[in-house]
């Protein structure tokens, strides 16, 4: 029997705390609600080595990794926390200064043979959103927000140069608890448990 991915939903972002070669951290998963669609475009190069009159090899190098999400809204809170906005008395500020956080991105899609595929992309920087909206005319057409983010390899030697986790529901693997943190390293998933990752991203 066939298999098909399809639906969207668990928007979940984690600040990448540490990465370098003393350690990686990343923060508690928190949920964006309102996922409307996701888009991932791992580019590559290739490099041919010609021999023998044709093509001898072929060589892939890893480009730019650009992630599009699209969701209902990003609320100022969640803004605040990745863009380093500031907030006077509840006005929310952007200024030249600002830093913007590095993240972890993850979300599942549900799997037509049931369960779902698990993602987590580990380590990105966000663009700064763009602001869309239109008058109301016959009837209400609400704008959603779109988020964009360039991700690259951890650094850290825990990293093993990762940038994708993704997992899927089966006999040997339960993603219940996916979100509680941020996956890095299967080895919490072993298949004699059939459980949750425990103590990853922490």
């Amino acid at each position: 029997m066939g298999q098909t991915i399809y639906g969207l939903d668990m928007f979940h972002y984690a600040v990448v705390v540490q990465d370098d070669e003393k350690d990686l951290k990343f923060g508690i998963p928190e949920r964006i609600p309102g996922a409307v669609s996701i888009k991932v475009d791992p580019k590559s190069e290739q490099t041919k080595f010609y021999a023998d009159n044709g093509v001898y090899d072929i060589f892939n190098s890893m480009g730019d990794i650009d992630l599009e999400a699209e969701m209902a809204d990003l609320p100022m809170s969640v803004q605040k926390k990745i863009y380093g906005h500031t907030e006077e008395n509840g006005v929310s500020f952007g200024s030249a200064d600002d830093q913007a956080i590095h993240l972890a991105f993850g979300f599942r899609s549900k799997k037509s043979t049931g369960g779902y595929r698990y993602y987590w992309f580990l380590k990105g920087l966000p663009e700064l959103m763009p602001i869309e909206s239109k008058t109301t005319e016959d009837k209400a057409d609400p704008e959603s927000a779109k988020f964009k983010v360039s991700f690259m390899p951890l650094q850290s030697p825990k990293g093993k140069r990762r940038w994708k986790a993704q997992a899927e529901d089966s006999e040997t693997f339960n993603g219940e608890n996916w979100f509680n943190q941020v996956v890095y390293d299967g080895s919490a998933f072993a298949t004699d448990t059939n459980t949750e990752a425990i103590g990853l991203g922490k």
